[in-house]
């Protein structure tokens, strides 16, 4: 199964021939060549966006030029002697996320429609996950030893903890943590302090269901973009981009200016209030999904992230 997946390249240029998403590059020409473009005697599934994706584009804006034919078009993902369906108006990530995509790739694996496309919750749900790093700014997927994360329960209309912390842990060499007991109707905070990174509070929705791929990151180190700032808040789309004006997409009652119109690129909006707002509730919006963090001292060195599930 295929979500998304640049098959015939996200540009094809005679230029960056050793670029494995070029797709005149040898790379995609060999996976490419012949009648079929799949593996003989394995059954193969794509889905693709109808016309949303940034990377099955036919202008280079998204490669860095602008007014540039790319050589590439929406149907892109498609290969020959695959299933290829066409999910509607999703964005890239959401070619993966999308319950219409569940809906098909459960389908196309399992031979059936599911049963159900919600989640059902279980009576108990456990959190667990490991804690990664960012050395020198970059993101990794190494473990980070000896970091802090407390778990608190929230209110879901202030933000505001509701008693002291649920869960605290200290990760070992192999960075996890947890795992952690909780409701599956309760709003949370996860707080990650680590040596040399931002104490980075994490507002989640309700997790319906155990998971032991709960992964935290520290946030991004602030910057001069943060100077002056009391507070910083992040409302973060993982499994989607913000599209306008397909989504509603409201953070403190306003809608983002740091979020492009039209295909939808933005995974992450910014939020700086003054250091007399630090300690008030801030609500993300987003579609039908609503999180409310709390501001916390810039001058801490903390940042909150209101991290969208949908």
């Amino acid at each position: 199964v295929l979500c998304g997946s640049p098959n015939h390249g996200v540009f094809d240029w005679d230029e960056g021939l050793g670029n494995e998403f070029n797709g005149r590059g040898p790379f995609l020409r060999g996976l490419n060549e012949g009648e079929s473009e799949v593996t003989p005697g394995t059954a193969f599934l794509t889905l693709r966006s109808d016309g949303i994706d940034k990377y099955a584009q036919a202008d280079g804006r998204f490669v860095g030029k602008p007014g540039t034919p790319t050589g590439i078009t929406a149907e892109g993902p498609a290969l020959k002697g695959a299933t290829n369906l066409v999910l509607g108006a999703v964005d890239h990530r959401e070619t993966a996320y999308h319950p219409r995509a569940f809906r098909e790739i459960y389908k196309f694996i399992a031979g059936r429609e599911p049963n159900r496309i919600a989640i059902t919750p279980e009576a108990a749900v456990k959190l667990s996950g490991l804690v990664t790093g960012t050395p020198g700014g970059v993101q990794t997927n190494r473990p980070v030893t000896g970091a802090a994360v407390e778990i608190y329960r929230v209110s879901p209309d202030t933000g505001e903890r509701i008693g002291g912390a649920i869960h605290t842990s200290q990760t070992g060499s192999d960075g996890r943590w947890g795992p952690a007991q909780v409701d599956p109707s309760w709003f949370l905070e996860m707080v990650l302090t680590s040596a040399g990174s931002t104490t980075t509070h994490f507002y989640r929705s309700p997790f319906p269901r155990s998971s032991d791929i709960v992964h935290l990151r520290a946030a991004r180190p602030l910057g001069a973009a943060d100077a002056g700032a009391g507070a910083v808040i992040l409302m973060s789309r993982p499994r989607g981009y913000f599209g306008l004006p397909r989504d509603v997409v409201l953070l403190d009652g306003k809608e983002p200016t740091d979020v492009k119109p039209g295909v939808p690129t933005d995974s992450l909006t910014t939020l700086r209030l003054s250091a007399g707002e630090v300690g008030r509730p801030v609500v993300a919006l987003f579609n039908q999904e609503r999180i409310v963090a709390r501001a916390w001292p810039a001058s801490e060195n903390r940042i909150a992230i209101a991290e969208l599930t949908c």
